[in-house]
């Protein structure tokens, strides 16, 4: 802090005035220094806060922009100013920046909130009916928004008046129309709540909860019960006549649901299949290659491996490329739609899934010596690609089912279309 800083805070302390001038005279910047200097608050934050309304006047006139000036809590002068009381203080506040009223401090509350919380009724009358309000019938059409504004809590100035038994306060705010008696904040409570929670038996409290009452202020568990009944009798009054097309409509939603799901099913295992694959194909078994192997001896075991190496390839390309084909239609954007397209998709699963069991048979076979544990995992084999099979035929005869069905629909619409009336008279 620079000498000038300290001398213009004790000015504003003192509400010096001659002292104030005379600084200004030695540095006609001061104001705008200190605006932007290091101390936490303005002058005119400590000349607003003590009341000394010729010290504010005269900062104001040489510089109306410090009125904007927060300090560490976020405060504007006017909150200070409405904090503590200063009526003259506040109007001189307005009349230079009416924008500040919508200011809110660190714990976001306006200044209308400070002076309804230190009961400062001459304030309060000052923030609802100066040119705070002016501007914001301007900026908003009308005073109800700022009549009705929320802290971070969601308490309205009327909560906060009934919950430090404002009395005169609440009285005045009740005299507003635009005030909402009944609003709820985020503790679920209306004003009456707090009223009711803070009595102690000292008359200023039966006092606010009688004039709440008779406002029409009720606890936020009437406010519950309104609703849920307004509810009831608006499903009641609004419930939509019979339609027939239901069973039709309840029949596309299911068929649609079942559609997302075979979908989601489909894709999650085709990339299962196709990483697999994947993998195998870029790390193959280490006997694959007959040249290299150091196992293989005689002229026999190199023909059969061969083929093993071979039949491995095939099968584990086929399963790789069924499951990327898969991936590819669904991620199409086609509109696969149809249970036909989901059936034979989940044929095409049903192929990758058998090919990834004898590529994994191939290689087993591939990497083995002993002959009987290659000859138990053929067994298993067939009984896998036995129940495959059944599946597989399974889903081949309900699709080969479907397409005669909508052929035979298909005919039959044609031939309801037919009338004897179309052919024609031969004279």
């Amino acid at each position: 802090m620079y000498n000038g800083e300290r001398l213009l805070h004790d000015a504003a302390v003192e509400g010096n005035v001659p002292l104030l001038l005379r600084l200004l005279e030695e540095d006609r910047l001061a104001l705008h220094r200190v605006a932007s200097g290091s101390l936490n608050e303005t002058p005119l934050h400590v000349a607003a806060m003590l009341g000394h309304l010729e010290f504010v006047e005269e900062i104001l006139t040489r510089n109306p922009e410090m009125a904007r000036e927060l300090d560490f809590r976020r405060s504007s002068p006017l909150h200070l100013a409405a904090a503590k009381g200063h009526t003259e203080v506040v109007k001189l506040l307005l009349l230079t920046n009416p924008k500040m009223s919508l200011s809110r401090d660190w714990e976001g509350r306006c200044p209308i909130h400070l002076a309804v919380i230190r009961g400062h009724t001459e304030v309060l009358k000052e923030l609802i009916q100066y040119e705070a309000l002016e501007y914001l019938v301007e900026t908003m059409g009308d005073d109800n928004e700022f009549m009705n504004t929320e802290d971070d809590d969601g308490s309205t100035i009327l909560h906060l008046a009934a919950a430090d038994q404002q009395v005169e306060v609440v009285k005045l705010l009740l005299t507003k129309s635009q005030i909402k008696r009944n609003v709820v904040n985020h503790q679920g409570s209306t004003s009456l709540d707090l009223a009711l929670a803070r009595g102690c038996g000292n008359g200023k409290d039966v006092k606010i909860q009688q004039l709440l009452k008779r406002e029409g202020a009720i606890q936020a568990t009437g406010i519950t019960s309104s609703r849920r009944s307004a509810s009831i009798a608006l499903n009641e009054s609004n419930e939509p006549p019979q339609d027939n097309s239901q069973p039709e409509k309840r029949k596309k939603i299911r068929k649609k649901g079942w559609l997302e799901q075979k979908r989601s099913a489909l894709m999650v295992v085709a990339s299962l299949i196709a990483t697999m694959a994947y993998q195998a194909g870029i790390n193959p078994p280490a006997n694959i290659w007959p040249g290299k192997s150091e196992i293989v001896t005689t002229k026999n075991s190199r023909e059969h491996l061969r083929v093993d190496s071979f039949a491995f390839i095939i099968c584990n390309s086929a399963s790789f490329y069924a499951s990327l084909s898969i991936i590819l239609l669904l991620i199409s954007g086609l509109p696969l739609r149809w249970r036909f397209f989901m059936c034979l998709l989940m044929v095409v699963v049903c192929v990758a899934v058998v090919s990834v069991m004898l590529a994994y048979e191939n290689a087993l076979r591939i990497l083995s010596v002993a002959s009987d544990l290659t000859d138990r995992n053929m067994r298993y084999s067939f009984i896998w690609i036995f129940l495959i099979g059944i599946i597989f035929i399974g889903h081949t005869v309900r699709l080969v089912v479907k397409m005669a069905r909508r052929n035979r629909r298909r005919i039959k619409r044609q031939r309801g279309n037919y009338s004897p009336s179309q052919e024609p008279i031969l004279v």
